[in-house]
């Protein structure tokens, strides 16, 4: 899975401790993790969020509210964050 998706195994399996993601099936012999394509949605969601620069904890709000309201207010503040971010590093640019 964490090759498919190009991200590490760490970053993998701190979704799985955070609560975002689960396995479909773990081997109890091996403790190898299966997945399933709930998980692949699941992952492209976290990954397109991460880009975003979102908390893992707003992610798990995300994941588990799926009230279309909700997700677009957290959008939008996140969105209202990055433009801060945008604005800080203009200022620091400019006095480089």
């Amino acid at each position: 899975m964490a090759k498919m998706f190009h991200i590490s195994v760490g970053s993998l399996r701190r979704y799985e401790q955070a609560g975002l993601l689960k396995p479909e099936y773990t081997d109890p012999e091996t403790g190898y993790r299966y997945y399933s394509a709930r998980q692949f949605e699941v992952l492209n969601t976290i990954r397109y969020l991460r880009v975003l620069d979102m908390p893992l904890g707003q992610i798990g709000e995300f994941l588990g509210n799926r009230d279309i309201d909700v997700i677009e207010a957290k959008l939008l503040n996140q969105k209202k964050l990055i433009e801060k971010k945008r604005r800080e590093l203009e200022t620091i640019e400019r006095k480089i």
